[in-house]
């Protein structure tokens, strides 16, 4: 086992998909370091949560669910998919941090040192050349900012891709997988050592418009903003986006998201609810008053992809797994647009396995409305 195990189920049966999940990642003889999954919300979780204990037993084995599948076949939903990491190239660390929706600052600064330091006591010479970090994180626990952030700033030049867990667009209660049980309030972070090339990268298909706004009101612990330059948010948004009021959607939202300025890059702000009684709208990011932003205009997002994997390829040469987190509200506005099946079709042919996420999170910064991935590429000495 030297190249990264790739598996999907269509199955909607439990046992079977997660019979055919391991049957495929793991085979007769293999003991890999590390599997991942992801699954449709739409499975009993209860019942797959039991299939899957007793299937994969002591791998090591974390997931979560999605509000859609990309499998090897590209994206699917009502599936299950996974990769499993052979311990002939892969060395993880793993870390669940529990209650997050309670943590402090504090907390995520310690549980990064904790991660660094078991991670230099079992590979001392790790560093961000052969080292990345992957992290799922509770899609509903409006605390991705923060565990982002703290963990971010401790690994150093070890660089960190997530995503949000998912439950379609029900909003209610995603899941995330670990030591054997499907829990909520959580982030598991994994350290992974390869001597591989590999490359992390994330893409959006926005471009910063001419519009810009200037958030006057807003309460970042509840993600809402209630006034844009001084009017009404739902007000100004939309005459931002070109549309009456009463047309403004999460669909146009998602065409039009707000674009933020870090480090001279720009990051999306994606909206998960309009609420015109009220005139607010809520982000799946937190932003503070004060804040100024561009509202964006979108692009190709196909071109956008292509040029993506075609740089990774170029630096890293065939890739053997992209591990990719895509927002839930780039896919919806791919289906809109009749794209879903060139985008699977460039998702399949680029190995991508992974999911459509609540939040994407890049290093220190959490976003939505973006492709965030590690790119692995392949033994070329075998």
């Amino acid at each position: 086992m030297n190249s990264i195990k790739k598996a999907v189920s269509l199955s909607k049966n439990k046992n079977l998909a997660v019979d055919e999940l391991y049957h495929q990642l793991c085979g007769k003889d293999d003991d890999p370091e590390l599997c991942i999954f992801f699954c449709s919300p739409n499975y009993n979780l209860d019942l797959l949560e039991k299939a899957l204990k007793q299937k994969f037993g002591d791998i090591p084995l974390v997931g979560c669910t999605t509000a859609g599948e990309i499998t090897p076949l590209g994206y699917q939903e009502n599936s299950i998919t996974g990769i499993a990491f052979p311990k002939t190239h892969f060395k993880a660390i793993i870390q669940c941090i529990p209650n997050i929706s309670d943590i402090r600052i504090q907390d995520g600064i310690d549980a990064g040192k904790k991660l660094i330091a078991d991670l230099k006591k079992s590979i001392p010479h790790a560093n961000g050349h052969n080292t990345f970090a992957f992290m799922l994180i509770d899609g509903l626990s409006n605390a991705e900012e923060r565990v982002t952030a703290s963990i971010g700033s401790q690994l150093g030049d070890i660089s960190l891709v997530g995503g949000s867990t998912a439950d379609n667009w029900d909003l209610k209660k995603t899941s995330l997988f670990h030591n054997n049980q499907f829990k909520r309030d959580m982030a598991v972070v994994i350290l992974i050592h390869t001597e591989l090339p590999f490359q992390v990268n994330y893409t959006h298909h926005y471009l910063a418009g001419d519009a810009r706004a200037v958030i006057t009101e807003a309460d970042p612990i509840t993600r809402t903003v209630s006034e844009i330059n001084g009017l009404p948010a739902t007000q100004e948004y939309a005459r931002l986006c070109g549309v009456p009021e009463k047309d403004l959607n999460i669909s146009v939202c998602s065409n039009h998201p707000i674009l933020m300025k870090i480090g001279g890059k720009y990051y999306s702000r994606g909206v998960i609810e309009v609420n015109h009684e009220k005139q607010f709208v809520r982000f799946a990011c937190a932003i503070g008053k004060g804040v100024v932003c561009a509202i964006a205009r979108p692009s190709d997002p196909i071109a956008n992809l292509n040029d993506l994997f075609q740089k990774i390829t170029d630096d890293i040469g065939p890739m053997d797994l992209v591990l990719g987190c895509d927002c839930a509200a780039r896919k919806m506005i791919c289906e809109e647009k009749g794209l879903m099946d060139e985008i699977s079709e460039i998702y399949a042919k680029n190995n991508v396995i992974g999911f459509a996420t609540f939040g994407e999170q890049y290093n220190t910064v959490h976003m939505n409305n973006s492709f965030c991935c590690i790119a692995i590429g392949k033994d070329m000495t075998s």
